[in-house]
């Protein structure tokens, strides 16, 4: 059941007073790798294939904000799949590795291998 505003103003205050303890939060929503990589395959494929010169080329070439893709590859910086480079004042995305392991039955997924050397 949800809860009313009145209800949660009483709640709030209640909890202000120290007269009782907040209610348990939703669980948060998974932010591992798996969602991720199914939200950005299409922005991987391009930096794989079409290596853009910067962050903003990228941003154009898929349709996305800049900040939303900033926002996207910083986020699979941190899983190891993309490296930020930065030349001057433009910061470049790069591919770190192009094969993930997924594990269906649990939800997983890890890094499993790095792309070939450019020649």
């Amino acid at each position: 059941m949800s809860k009313t505003l009145n209800d949660l103003e009483l709640e709030l205050r209640g909890v202000v007073r120290g007269e009782r303890t907040p209610s348990p939060r939703p669980p948060e929503p998974d932010r591992g790798l798996l969602p991720l990589l199914a939200a950005n395959l299409d922005l991987l494929r391009v930096i794989a294939q079409e290596r853009p010169g910067s962050v903003s080329a990228l941003a154009e070439r898929i349709g996305r904000a800049q900040s939303n893709v900033s926002r996207s590859l910083q986020a699979l910086a941190r899983f190891g799949l993309v490296r930020l480079v930065r030349e001057g004042k433009t910061i470049r995305p790069e591919l770190v590795a192009c094969h993930v392991d997924v594990d269906v039955a649990n939800g997983s997924c890890h890094v499993v291998e790095e792309p070939a050397a450019a020649e």
